[in-house]
């Protein structure tokens, strides 16, 4: 080899190995979508019995293939300058049990926002604070938030056969909501606390500016080692929830005078590392629904309507096995009428709910489980499974009957 030659061999040695180098250590741009969803279908058995006596039969036991909460979206995060991203979601239902109607695209948690040092403000369609607070946290539901043994069966509701579902501004008496036309602002994490807010606009607003439907939340969550602690609150600015609620014989609350509905929640957990045994995680939680017509005037209206409930949840996980349990309370409500007399002694509107289940995990994203779940109302009660389950069972619980459900399913997150 020429002296040239080797001149020019060295050179390329040269060259290369610091770009060699450079391709290594490099890192590859984050993807700027990702595709992900949650199937989630079990076979499930319901019916409710013991209906009180002339308020309406028995509704029969029913077999069903329910695919609750499952669902598919894409979400992603773009770098744009100065620490600045931009933040987005599309999810939408994935009814893989039904031929019914398609669902409607970007249906469920949605958004477009912004995300930096300072938190992430976003527009869109998403669960409230109130719902949310405790997903992830160790405060959060044995049994996952969805489905027929989901807690919202007695937390968040009145009874009166109120379910969690969505805010659009239409009469509604539940909490545990998605909100549309959202204006939402989460904070960073400073020593284990983080905030949301959320803000879901007055665009049903009546055209003559007196009926203002809005709904305003927020929360505030410490995480620590194994301790969760969770506050969280809900406003609704002419729901009309006391319509719902008051539905007589003899109706009352009917006209529009404005009205206001407010839930608090506290929630609390802690997991407990057991030495050679597993992880027991317990929480609880405590809430009041308040419902208020400060104007109500006819002779059958209330004026607020308040009750209280509260929780105790576990699970035991085990290597790949996992037991859950949960036992709630739905206490008797108070109320004042119109007129500003006490309701007096309001009993048997009250109601108990236990679910129990299994779940063995075949990989860290997919488990089969197994579950039992009954909601046991006082006389007068009315509270019902409150997400999925067969509509003749859900959402149409006679007074005092007594709304179970127990299946087999199969649940894989991607």
């Amino acid at each position: 080899m020429t002296a040239f030659r080797k001149l020019l061999a060295a050179a390329a040695v040269a060259l290369t190995l610091p770009l060699s180098a450079l391709a290594q250590t490099a890192e590859a741009p984050a993807p700027l979508f990702t595709i992900y969803g949650t199937l989630n279908v079990n076979l499930q058995y319901t019916k409710a019995g013991d209906a009180t006596a002339g308020s309406a039969s028995d509704v029969s036991g029913r077999f069903a293939v329910s695919s609750d909460s499952s669902n598919i979206g894409i979400r992603g995060t773009l770098d744009v300058a100065h620490g600045l991203k931009v933040v987005y979601q599309c999810e939408t239902a994935a009814n893989i049990d039904s031929t019914g109607t398609a669902p409607v695209f970007c249906g469920r948690n949605s958004r477009v926002g912004l995300s930096s040092a300072f938190g992430t403000l976003f527009y869109g369609n998403w669960d409230t604070p109130l719902k949310a607070a405790t997903y992830g946290t160790k405060a959060d539901d044995p049994f996952g938030n969805t489905d027929v043994f989901a807690f919202q069966g007695i937390m968040g509701s009145p009874g009166f056969n109120a379910r969690s579902g969505s805010w659009t501004g239409a009469v509604t008496h539940s909490f545990d909501l998605r909100a549309a036309n959202t204006v939402g602002y989460w904070t960073p994490k400073f020593s284990g606390v983080t905030a949301k807010a959320q803000w879901s606009t007055d665009e049903a607003k009546a055209a003559n500016g007196i009926i203002n439907p809005t709904l305003y939340g927020g929360s505030v969550a410490f995480e620590a080692g194994g301790l969760a602690l969770v506050g969280a609150v809900e406003l609704h600015e002419d729901g009309f929830g006391l319509r719902s609620i008051n539905t007589g014989p003899p109706a009352g609350n009917t006209t529009n005078e404005s009205a206001k509905d407010l839930a608090w929640r506290l929630s609390a957990g802690y997991e407990l590392p057991l030495a050679g045994l597993g992880a027991l995680t317990v929480m609880g939680m405590f809430e009041q629904l308040k419902y208020q017509q400060k104007d109500a005037a006819g002779a059958d209206d209330l004026e607020d309507y308040s009750r209280m409930a509260w929780l105790l949840g576990a699970k035991f996980r085990a290597g790949n096995h996992e037991l859950r349990a949960r036992y709630a309370q739905g206490l008797n409500p108070s109320c004042t009428l119109a007129d500003g007399t006490d309701c007096g002694d309001v009993t048997d509107f009250g109601a108990q709910q236990f679910a129990l289940g299994y779940a063995y995990y075949l990989a860290k994203s997919a488990q089969v489980f197994a579950f039992y779940t009954q909601i046991m109302n006082e006389d007068f009660a009315q509270y019902t499974l409150s997400i999925g389950g067969s509509p003749a069972v859900a959402g149409s619980t006679p007074a005092g009957a007594d709304p179970m459900a127990a299946g087999l399913g199969i649940r894989y997150a991607f």
